[in-house]
Formats: C-alpha cells, sequence, structure tokens
C-alpha cells in the first residue's frame, strides 16, 4: 500500500496511525507533504513532510477467517520549518521506529526508539525506546480494541533561556501505555479511531505526559480519502516559557495504491 497525504500540518506522530487495511501482510510506504510560500506584501514559508515505511506478515487465518499480524517492523521520520519576515515559528523533527512481535495472535512484545527535536519548545534533542508488552483485545468486522504497556528510557536536552533553572540534560523512566479504538462502518467507507497515550515517569507519578489523538477518514472515490484529525497533547511539568497544552487539527487529502 502506497499513501501520498498531500494536505496536512505535520506535529507529533502517533505511532498506532490510522490504516485503510492495517492487518494485511506485505510492505506498504507512505508520504505526507506540506509546502506554502509567499513573497511581497506578505512574507511567509511553511514546509514540511513525512515518510512512513512498513513490513508485516501474518498468522494463519482463524475459525472466522481473520488474520491477525505476527510479526511489524514500521518506521516514521517527518519534519516541519515555518517562518515569516519576523522569523521561524516551528522547527521540528521526528523519527521512530518500532518491531512489533505477536507471539500469539493476541499477544506480543514491542521494541521501539524515538528521536526528535522541537526548537520552539526548548527541545534541542529527546532520545526515548524501550521494550513493552501489546494486547489485541478486540476485533471484529466494525470493532477494534488494542493497547500495550512499556518501560520507556528517556534522555532530554533542552536549549538555554535566561533565569530558567531547568536542567540542560536530564535522563528518566517513564511508564508508557497506549489504548487504540477503532471503527469500521459503512463497508470501511468511514474509518474512526482514537489513540490515548499516558506516560508518568515513575519515580514522580505527577510528571506525565499526555496524548489523545482522533482520526477520521471517510473514502470518497477509489483511491482517494479525505481525512481530518484532532490532538490535543498535554504535559503537566514542561520545561519553563512552554505552554503546556497543546491542541492541533489537520485535514488530509489521501490517495492509496495497493502493492500487494
Amino acid at each position: 500500500m502506497l499513501s501520498v497525504v498531500v494536505l496536512s500540518l505535520l506535529g507529533q506522530v502517533n505511532a498506532e496511525v490510522l490504516k485503510p487495511a492495517p492487518w494485511k501482510p506485505g510492505v506498504s510506504l507512505g508520504a505526507d507533504g506540506t509546502f506554502f510560500f509567499s513573497r511581497g506584501n506578505v512574507v511567509f514559508l511553511d514546509t514540511g513532510g513525512t515518510l512512513r515505511a512498513q513490513w508485516q506478515s501474518v498468522h494463519a487465518p482463524d475459525e472466522s477467517g481473520e488474520s491477525w499480524v505476527k510479526q511489524r517492523v514500521f518506521a516514521v521520520v517527518n519534519g516541519r520549518y515555518a517562518e515569516t519576515g519576523r522569523g521561524p515559528f516551528v522547527n521540528q523533527t521526528f523519527a521512530h521506529a518500532r518491531w512489533t512481535a505477536m507471539w500469539h495472535p493476541r499477544i506480543g512484545s514491542d521494541v521501539f526508539v524515538q528521536y526528535q527535536t522541537n526548537l520552539f519548545l526548548r527541545m534541542q534533542a529527546r532520545a526515548v525506546g524501550g521494550p513493552g508488552v501489546r494486547v489485541e483485545a478486540i476485533r471484529t468486522k466494525h470493532f477494534s480494541l488494542w493497547g500495550g504497556s512499556t518501560v520507556m528510557f528517556e534522555y532530554d536536552r533542552l536549549s538555554p533561556l535566561a533565569g530558567s533553572t531547568d536542567p540542560l540534560e536530564d535522563v528518566d523512566v517513564r511508564w508508557s501505555n497506549y489504548l487504540t479504538l477503532r471503527l469500521s462502518l459503512f463497508d470501511a467507507h468511514l474509518l474512526v479511531q482514537n489513540t490515548t497515550y499516558a506516560q508518568p515517569r515513575f519515580d514522580a507519578f505527577a510528571d506525565a505526559r499526555f496524548l489523545n489523538e482522533t482520526e477520521l477518514m471517510a473514502k470518497v472515490a477509489e483511491p482517494f480519502m479525505l481525512g481530518l484529525t484532532v490532538s490535543v497533547l498535554h504535559d503537566t511539568r514542561p520545561p519553563e516559557s512552554v505552554v503546556p497544552t497543546d491542541l492541533r487539527l489537520f485535514a488530509v487529502v489521501r490517495f492509496t495504491l495497493d502493492l500487494h
């Protein structure tokens, strides 16, 4: 499956991103891109892009004829840069790689690594990774529910801020948990998915990060789909000068080509 999103506002990537056919074996590739440029009375530049790659195999079909994921390797990288005549106001990069091994159709393991920067959140570098467990709890034609729990090791390096008492480097261990609900309606012409992440520190549960992302995708005419994504991110203890809650809303137009 090859999917190209030609309109989006890029931000933090949800590793459980909505896929039209998430249980098909084989290779899928994806690309998102944005570009807006203006000079003259309005000086503005906004450019960004995302690349995704995934390979997966499946278990033999069960008695209902459903196939369950057996092995999956997923990787994504993205970046965005935006500026006005007064200078840049977005400058961020993100890379994530994950190996999922479902030793039983419903229970398996996750191992992941991730690296990101976001200069306007004072994040010069954040590197995280760790092992965990994944559970496929419910799977029907119209509704699916799955989740996981991971021990996440984290290294942060912040940009300096005059008068700030934040440590410029920090190493923490967090408990990363996620839960995803997926609805497939009208013979898969309308897809709805919600994913929630909660990541408290093991040694200070009040220091936690949360992400809730809702995705809506509708088939217009093969191979085109229209979509809308709403994300809410909250950090209970952000660095000084950083607002604790971000709300992001973006629309996508997706072209999908099956390579199976």
